[in-house]
């Protein structure tokens, strides 16, 4: 008798996308600051420190069924930033390259902008690729964020 591939036996699971990302931090509140006052985004709830882990919480990136950015708070840790220079795509070795978020327009990506440029942020030019438009930039811990929109969207 043939033996059947497994893979068949079951169904795919049905996805519904990311939950959630999560990420380190030496400073949590410097880090809820950076998302919360710099991007508008949500504390959704903090938890205290326990024997498994530091204090922790989720950030909310706007009306989403994910639960967005679980960042972990651990002083001594050794993050891996982006280079300074955003203008090339260079992939880091052994760290996140980057986290996108969405945006409904252009309109909405020139506010912010306008809103980093306002706390002394850099970005990069607006590029387009393929059918979304992106600027880059970096969140206190120097981790490479993305606001990306739809490129046909000419507001």
């Amino acid at each position: 008798m043939a033996a059947t591939d497994p893979t068949r036996r079951t169904a795919t699971p049905p996805w519904r996308g990311f939950h959630h990302i999560a990420l380190v931090t030496p400073d949590l509140d410097a880090t809820m600051k950076f998302y919360t006052e710099v991007l508008g985004m949500h504390v959704t709830a903090v938890f205290p420190a326990s024997d498994r882990n530091g204090r922790h919480c989720f950030i909310k990136p706007g009306e989403t069924e994910a639960w967005g950015l679980h960042v972990f708070e651990q002083p001594d840790v050794q993050l891996f930033p982006y280079p300074a220079d955003m203008q090339r795509f260079v992939f880091v070795p052994g760290a996140l390259q980057h986290i996108a978020f969405a945006l409904p327009s252009r309109a909405d990506a020139e506010a912010l902008r306008e809103r980093l440029s306002a706390f002394g942020i850099p970005t990069t030019p607006i590029n387009t690729i393929g059918p979304i438009q992106n600027m880059l930039f970096r969140d206190n811990n120097g981790i490479l964020l993305e606001a990306t929109w739809p490129a046909a969207d000419d507001q």
